[in-house]
């Protein structure tokens, strides 16, 4: 976080030496237009010398009181006149209709009383009524929008930036977008929806989302916690905006000067829909993600507002109402001498109430730029040269001096720009005291800031996409220091209507995220033990099966049982249960069902191929699947013509390979093969195997939230822990058809999966077939090396529409961020692991997140905890 000077910032107000005094020009000004007011009471014949000399001292000690303070950023005299315009100008809108009110603030509102019509003056001054007076917006296409008053935009949504404020990523993308808004050459406008979630609202969001749930002890704690985790959730919405003609090449724009209202124009559609072509055909040059904004994206930034409201008025303290909604406007008058980029976000996050941030930014061209400098700097030498010889005018001339240098070397690109905010709330005490708070906050980073209060709406006129800013907020600077006060900040995963998955270490705000939003449903969770891969994928499934999803996990290790129990599911033992391997091929053709259980078989049957994780890896050349798929449908075939309902059993095929399969149709070679494979496959009509894979099932999957163990069978029958997986997974592709709810998958240790050829093909064909029905299949592996050092792995990872990317060891950090293409920052977060913390990547968006289960959650979801005695009675009923 590299700080940036500020050009400029230095006092360098003139002052004139007069006598043993140093008076600001203003003093002066004020004394001399007072000076034909005192020479008129020195001509006062009927009052004694004594009393005309007092009169005439009265009169320069007013003038010189009055010279120096000043309110809401403006001196008083001008505030005064302000304050005074606001009894003329509109103080309230009725249907659009702008009108003159008196408007008082009583318990609960505010009373609106002797309203008229707007003073005829606006019909003949079209500045003072588009200063003024509110207008609604309208769409003429995508991009381009229409204010009933004041002409036509170019409005963009812009993707916020990645990384933490102090990144180096962030920096960049701050100087990329103001090179890029610079390079358009025409008045913008950065425009920034903040908004934040009461505890209250996200727990009605919650139960919302959860209603087809069973209400539970564990639902009402995530409920709880839910709500307050909201409190810190705030969500950023870019909008670039921008305004064509609406200030010429010195950036002073013509409705923030009454003496250059008459330059004013009203861009039309056309105008707009050129500078929007313009800017998207620059975009993706600096590296900024832009689309234009539709009638949706309109209607969103000005919700809430003067803009959007039939009715609005503004009171006495200057607080506008809208509705329900109470809203003041602060802005900056002076900049710190330093700036650092995430200085202003920094200040913003401390508001507990929704806001609109404005930067505006326009272009000033350098040759006025260096007219302007030169005379502020013959200003200052003059001052020094009839005695002002002070620190603040040395420094404020050599920062003049080296600025001019800064432009002839092209070094530094000037800019005026005006930061305004906008704070909204229902309850006037929470409003007033965000706005202290926020306030308190720029200031302690050497900002000036005020509430802006007078005259009428014309100060949150300033804050419409497109306005024009308020005089006094106009600052010349650089673009460097343009960037370090973008109101920006990627929010990424910020609906607060979807699950919770914990909070961002970049934002420190909450994360949400449901896979059914995305693009498909499919997600990657990996971590090396130790790295809370096992409480992040439990604490992601339980969160989405109370939003109303159901799930099958595959637990190899058996230790979702707790979870299970806790969510309302079942957890089965595979061998005290079973699952029929040739139950996926009764509801479908028999070539289909031959096809959907040929790559089980080949598991259970296959010619031994190599040893991994002490488990044989097993396979059927592809000569035996040609004709073994013939033979299987046939078997189909039969079974359904003569033996009736049901499903078949191994002990079924076993006895037609044996019999009936290839009389004619295959040679002397392929029978010695049939032989061979009926007598692999009769292992699992035998013995204890025949409990697990020659029985009718015993469950379905699908109907509710079901884990199946294999933990018993891994310590029996290791060998036959990859033919029990690919049975499971066939079962889980056969029931994909059926499905009525939106079912997650879990494939826990994918890596037991993926390693071996066939188990492997039908995880692939599950992940293929789960978009088309709308599930979701989660793979989760500790064996970060194994998993995506396959072939199938990486596709699995490269395919998956979200990632969880947990901690490595540093020998394993730099293939994770190969595959996952992390950034530097992202990498040096996972690696050393921390537990729970790793990189949430989904879509477009990623962030840095700390997985929070929450105590009811942890309580079930940590591996190796004890079961209670309650849930073993529990799971012994189940």
């Amino acid at each position: 976080m590299k700080p940036i000077r500020v050009p400029l910032a230095i006092d360098a107000q003139v002052r004139i030496p007069i006598g043993p005094m140093l008076l600001p020009l203003r003093v002066l000004l004020l004394v001399a237009a007072a000076s034909p007011l005192a020479l008129a009471a020195l001509q006062i014949g009927s009052l004694s010398i004594s009393l005309r000399l007092a009169l005439v001292a009265a009169v320069y000690v007013v003038a010189f009181s009055v010279a120096t303070p000043s309110r809401e950023g403006v001196w008083i005299g001008t505030w005064v006149v302000y304050r005074a315009a606001g009894g003329l100008l509109p103080a309230a809108t009725e249907s659009g209709r702008a009108m003159r009110a008196r408007v008082r603030r009583v318990a609960g509102g505010v009373e609106i009383t002797r309203l008229r019509p707007a003073p005829r003056l606006l019909e003949h001054m079209r500045a003072l009524s588009l200063l003024s007076t509110p207008a609604g917006f309208s769409t003429t296409e995508p991009g381009v929008t229409l204010q009933a008053r004041g002409g036509a935009r170019a409005v963009l949504l812009v993707d916020g930036p990645e990384g933490s404020t102090t990144s180096s990523a962030y920096s960049s993308w701050c100087l990329h977008l103001v090179a890029w808004m610079l390079a358009v050459e025409c008045p913008a406008q950065v425009f920034t929806r903040i908004s934040r979630h009461d505890s209250h609202r996200a727990q009605l969001a919650f139960d919302a989302a959860t209603r087809s749930s069973a209400r539970s002890r564990l639902l009402e704690m995530e409920r709880r916690l839910a709500g307050m985790v909201a409190e810190q959730t705030v969500g950023f919405t870019h909008y670039v905006v921008f305004s064509p003609g609406a200030a010429p090449r010195d950036g002073v724009p013509f409705l923030s000067s009454a003496v250059r209202w008459r330059g004013i124009i009203e861009p039309t559609p056309e105008e707009a829909s050129r500078v929007l072509t313009l800017a998207l055909r620059l975009a993706p040059g600096f590296g900024i993600q832009a689309r234009p904004g539709d009638r949706d994206d309109i209607a969103a930034a000005i919700a809430g507002t003067i803009f959007d409201s039939p009715r609005a008025a503004v009171d006495s303290d200057g607080v506008v109402h809208c509705g329900e909604m109470q809203q003041v406007v602060l802005t900056a008058t002076q900049l710190p001498p330093m700036v650092y980029h995430g200085a202003l976000v920094e200040a913003l996050t401390h508001s507990r109430v929704d806001m609109t941030a404005v930067l505006h930014l326009l272009p000033v061209d350098p040759a006025i730029a260096r007219r302007s400098l030169d005379r502020r700097l013959a200003l200052q030498r003059y001052a020094a040269r009839e005695g002002n010889t002070g620190v603040d005018n040395q420094v404020a001339a050599a920062d003049t001096t080296e600025t001019l240098a800064a432009l002839a070397r092209r070094d530094l690109t000037t800019c005026r720009i005006a930061l305004m905010l906008s704070l909204q709330d229902s309850d006037r005490g929470a409003l007033l005291d965000s706005a202290e708070r926020v306030g308190g906050q720029l200031q302690s980073k050497g900002f000036e800031m005020t509430i802006v209060r007078y005259p009428g709406f014309v100060p949150v006129m300033g804050l419409a996409p497109g306005g024009a800013p308020l005089g006094r907020s106009l600052v010349l600077t650089s673009s460097d220091v343009a960037s370090c006060l973008l109101p920006a900040l990627g929010t990424p995963f910020n609906d607060v209507r979807q699950p919770l998955v914990g909070i961002s270490e970049l934002t420190g705000a909450p994360a949400y995220l449901s896979v059914w939003s995305r693009a498909n449903h499919n997600a990657v969770i990996v971590g090396s033990s130790g790295s809370g891969k096992s409480v992040t994928a439990k604490t992601l499934l339980a969160r989405h099966v109370v939003h109303g999803a159901t799930a099958v996990v595959i637990d190899p290790d058996s230790e979702y049982r707790r979870l299970m129990l806790a969510i309302g599911g079942r957890h089965l033992e595979l061998g005290d249960d079973a699952l029929n391997p040739l139950a996926a091929g009764v509801d479908v053709a028999a070539d289909t069902a031959a096809s959907m259980v040929l790559p089980t078989l080949s598991v259970m049957a296959g010619d031994e191929k190599g040893i991994r994780d002490g488990r044989p890896v097993r396979r059927l050349p592809d000569e035996d699947l040609a004709w073994l798929h013939g033979e299987v449908s046939a078997f189909f075939a039969r079974w359904r013509e003569h033996d009736g309902q049901g499903a078949p059993l191994i002990g079924d095929l076993v006895e037609f390979l044996r019999t009936d399969a290839g009389k004619s149709e295959i040679g002397a070679r392929e029978r010695d093969r049939c032989a061979l494979i009926a007598s692999r496959l009769r292992r699992f009509t035998q013995g204890d195997r025949e409990r697990i894979f020659n029985r009718r099932s015993t469950f379905e999957v699908g109907t509710s939230p079901v884990a199946v163990g294999l933990r018993q069978l891994s310590l029996t029958y290791a060998a036959d822990l990859t033919p029990a997986l690919a049975v499971v997974l066939t079962s889980v592709l056969a029931a994909l058809k059926q499905l009525k709810n939106r079912l997650i998958v879990v494939v826990d240790e994918a890596h037991r999966v993926t390693s071996d050829p066939d188990a492997g093909e039908v995880l692939g064909q599950l992940v293929r077939q789960a978009r088309k029905y709308g599930a979701g299949v989660w793979m989760c592996s500790q064996r970060v090396d194994d998993f995506i050092g396959t072939d199938l792995g990486r596709t699995l990872a490269a395919t998956a529409a979200t990632k969880m990317v947990l901690g490595v060891e540093e020998a394993m950090a730099h293939l994770l961020a190969e595959t996952f293409a992390l950034s530097e920052e992202e990498a040096a977060l996972v690696s050393p692991p921390v537990q729970g913390r790793g990189v949430l990547i989904s879509g477009q968006e990623r962030t840095v997140v700390r997985v929070l289960p929450g105590p009811a959650l942890l309580s079930v979801a940590e591996s190796g905890a004890p079961e209670t005695p309650t849930e073993r009675r529990a799971s012994s009923a189940a």
